[in-house]
């Protein structure tokens, strides 16, 4: 019956028997056949085969000798160990090399609380003859040197491929008896386990590396460095494994090796920048080339194409300081690099040299008005640099920095801002006591700390890091300690500034203000002072004309202590923008904000008596056949100032007498365009008090005009003046003005000419019958006069001249006189002769001047 038994499961055994030093061996207990007794760690394998059944069992059948049969007779597995740490029976090599086999390692723990076994099938074998299920049993026996009662407790585990096990080690004297079962396998060979007392330095499976950090030295090498758990568990040194890729995949990493003896450090080469690499460690005891750690925690590096030594230093004024940049990129030739310094300026080459082909180094001494500066390594692009974001940071003990604060003029915050910079890494702290800052500063001189420290609420600006910060709510008429504060280990910090918000405060602007232009001439001014801060203050007003013709001068009136102002004005009838801020009388704080522009209105006491004089410029369009109508104005002179023209109003009036109506402003300019047949035209002045009654008006006719001038002529006397004379047709009608328009040949097409600056005119009564102008005529132009008579419904036919060279005769007291009578002799000279009333209009202004005829 028990043949049949174990035919049907036939179970290896294995006895492992965990012995103290200090256990004591009680009889009942089977020791080992073979009387082995073996130190843990423990490690072999479990090697099984397949061999006929009767010769498993030959105490019950006769042997015969005669060889086994594939067929007639059952199989069954038989198990040996080939042990890596011992020697067990004899075991032929020839049978176990057709085995299949199991990996056993017996081991105590770091804490000597356990025993723990581990079976698995080696994860390289492909051999699957053997199946079934794999078990192990773990029965610790306990027995006390004064008792003579045994207790037994224990583990069962079961697998496929690996189990680990473990039981626990509660008494100095123990035995563990350790069974594994594979399937269909026979009983093999005892086994004893001795355990060695916590004091013996015996050799266990290690634990994993730990500390892994990483760093590059000044001649670019960078370095992987770890430390043990156990650093004095062994005075022999382990041996180590370092594997790293750079495969985002998990389940199929690309696992680099490299072998490590006698160190705890290892140089990496070949590691590209702008990859991360991820890097693990083991480790083994070199008698036990075998039994490895496990893997420690994962370690990470991701280079950057340059890497700064140190990245962060802390220096005093005046010292110098060396920085290293290493190239990791190998295409990049370390004497290539330039230095910058705070982001902006490049440092010369006499600073900075080369160690070798991937290192540069520069020696700089940092300013005492900074509490950091940055160093870039960078690499030039013709004019420009390319630099990566990364950079090293020099911060400065005790600097001095310029930390000036505003008070709001609601006197409930205040904003610090300082001159130098810094950059990331600083914090802004403040310390506020209810002292005048005269006391707080002696009590901190002293060591004696006073006060509480303020939260602040900082801004940003990019990668500059911190530009301001405000407090609130304050303290107005408390102390502040302000400084600043670098994040370094050293707590770098720069001297403290002391400031009682009252004495800083920046005032709203004054409000309501009031600006009146009055008839004699004054500007009368006033305002309103802010509500807060409650104490006297000081102005100041600025005031510039408004001329619309781009930035006006401006003008500033001296300080003053009341909230009005009176200012003469230049020009009575003109529009001023005025503004006014204020401060602290005794000139604390800061200057408020200016309010808001205000413009002035002029004081009218009636509406203008006429409107302005203008003449018209054509610009004919052939391809839309329409004409553009350039106005150009002459405003009249404002003889008593009982009012002012405001604005122009240009009344038009077509050929179906529609009337519209369109207000310019005082501009010197106006066009329109002109469609139909007729066009009239009537500008109007105007202010607050209502519009002009006596205005110029124009009709424009596509008609034929009628013709009324019989000559006309013009005479360049010189460079300042030009004599005009004309006649009308006998039995003509009369014009209701006459107007004279002249340009200059030469200047005529300039690009940047418009027609209101090329085009000249003036108007005068038909009843004269010579006209002298004065301006500018240069001998190297020549130019075109148009005389056009004006009647009321329209223009007349124009007549053209040019300018003749004068006569040189005579020489006068005033440039009139001269012009007058060279006048008179040029057209003598011109006409021979000329009418009777012609010759009369002559000498009459001969008269009128005082010439003798």
């Amino acid at each position: 019956m028990k043949t049949m038994i174990l035919s049907a499961m036939l179970t290896f055994l294995v006895h492992i028997l965990i012995i103290s030093h200090s256990a004591v061996l009680v009889e009942p207990v089977e020791v080992s056949p073979h009387g082995d007794l073996l130190d843990l760690p423990w490690q072999t394998e479990l090697c099984c085969s397949s061999t006929p059944a009767q010769l498993h069992h030959g105490g019950e059948e006769e042997d015969t000798g005669s060889a086994p049969s594939d067929t007639g007779h059952p199989h069954t597995l038989q198990c040996l160990f080939r042990n890596f740490t011992s020697t067990l029976g004899p075991h032929p090599e020839s049978e176990l090399s057709r085995a299949t086999c199991w990996d056993i390692l017996c081991r105590v723990d770091e804490t000597w609380d356990n025993v723990i076994c581990d079976l698995k099938h080696p994860a390289t074998s492909s051999d699957t003859s053997i199946p079934g299920s794999v078990a192990l049993s773990l029965q610790h026996l306990t027995t006390l040197p004064d008792i003579e009662v045994n207790s037994t407790h224990g583990t069962d585990c079961v697998g496929e491929d690996s189990i680990t096990c473990s039981v626990a080690l509660h008494v100095v004297s123990s035995i563990v008896v350790v069974t594994a079962n594979v399937s269909n396998t026979t009983a093999g060979p005892l086994v004893m386990l001795s355990v060695p007392p916590r004091t013996s330095q015996r050799l266990w499976k290690p634990s994993p590396p730990l500390n892994l950090t990483h760093t590059q030295t000044t001649e670019g090498e960078l370095i992987l460095s770890w430390s043990d758990p156990q650093p004095h568990a062994s005075p022999v040194q382990l041996s180590y494994e370092v594997r790293y890729n750079t495969s985002q995949s998990t389940s199929h990493p690309n696992w680099l090796h490299v072998n490590v003896s006698g160190a705890q450090w290892v140089s990496l080469t070949g590691l590209r920048p702008g990859l991360q690499y991820t890097l693990q460690i083991r480790s083994h005891h070199p008698a036990l080339p075998h039994l490895w750690s496990d893997w420690s925690q994962q370690h990470r590096i991701r280079l950057e194409n340059v890497t700064y030594l140190p990245e962060r230093v802390v220096a005093s004024f005046g010292d110098s300081v060396t920085v290293y940049c290493v190239c990791n990129d190998l295409r990049v030739n370390a004497s290539t690099m330039v230095w910058i310094l705070n982001s902006r300026d490049r440092l010369p080459k006499s600073q900075y040299a080369a160690v070798n082909d991937r290192v540069s180094k520069i020696t700089v001494r940092p300013s005492e008005q900074r509490l950091s500066g940055t160093l870039h390594c960078c690499q030039p692009f013709g004019e420009m640099y390319s630099c990566n974001y990364h950079y090293s940071t020099i911060y400065i003990k005790d600097p001095v920095i310029d930390i000036s604060c505003v008070t709001s003029g609601d006197l409930d915050s205040m904003t610090c801002r300082w001159n130098n910079l810094p950059i990331g890494g600083i914090n802004f702290m403040s310390r506020v006591a209810d002292l005048s800052c005269d006391v707080m500063e002696e009590a901190e001189r002293v060591g004696v700390p006073v006060g509480v420290v303020r939260q602040a609420k900082c801004e940003s600006s990019g990668y500059r890091g911190v530009k301001s910060c405000n407090l609130q709510p304050i303290r107005v008429t408390s102390c502040y300690k302000l400084w600043m504060e670098a994040k370094t280990d050293n707590s770098t910090r720069s001297h403290p500034v002391y400031i009682t918000p009252m004495d800083h405060v920046k005032p709203h602007p004054p409000s309501r203000l009031e600006a009146v232009s009055m008839p004699s001439g004054v500007l009368k001014l006033a305002w309103v002072p802010p509500e807060l801060p409650i104490y006297d203050m000081q102005y100041q007003v600025r005031y510039a004309l408004s001329t619309g013709k781009g930035p006006s001068i401006l003008a500033v009136l001296a300080l003053q202590t009341e909230s009005w102002a009176e200012v003469l004005e230049p020009d009575v009838c003109g529009v001023y923008n005025v503004q006014v801020r204020c401060m602290h009388i005794n000139g604390s704080g800061t200057w408020s904000d200016w309010s808001h522009l205000l413009y002035t209105t002029t004081h009218n006491s009636r509406a203008p008596d006429q409107g302005p004089d203008f003449w018209r410029v054509f610009q004919e369009d052939p391809a839309s056949m329409q004409t553009n109508v350039t106005l150009l104005f002459e405003h009249s002179p404002i003889v008593e100032p009982t009012y002012c023209v405001e604005e122009l109003v240009v009344q038009h009036q077509d050929s179906g007498d529609t009337v519209t109506e369109e207000r310019i402003g005082l501009v010197s300019s106006y066009s329109f365009e002109w469609r139909g047949e007729v066009h009239s035209v009537t500008v109007k002045a105007q202010n607050s008090q209502g519009s002009s009654t006596r205005n110029t008006h124009m009709t424009l006719d596509r008609h034929p005009k009628r013709q009324c001038v019989r000559s006309f002529s013009a005479s360049r006397v010189n460079s300042s003046c030009v004599v005009l004379l004309w006649s009308l047709q006998p039995n003509s009608s009369v014009p209701w003005s006459l107007v004279v328009e002249w340009s200059g040949q030469n200047h005529q097409d300039r690009p940047d000419q418009t027609p209101e600056s090329r085009e000249r005119w003036t108007r005068f009564p038909p009843t004269d019958k010579l006209l002298y102008l004065y301006g500018h005529f240069y001998d190297t132009d020549e130019y075109e006069f148009i005389l056009y008579p004006v009647f009321a419904d329209g223009e007349g036919e124009p007549v053209y001249t040019k300018g003749k060279p004068s006569l040189k005769i005579g020489t006068y007291n005033t440039t009139g006189q001269k012009c007058v009578s060279m006048a008179a002799f040029t057209l003598v000279a011109q006409f021979g002769s000329f009418d009777q009333s012609d010759l009369s209009t002559i000498i009459g202004q001969m008269i009128k001047i005082g010439l003798t005829v």
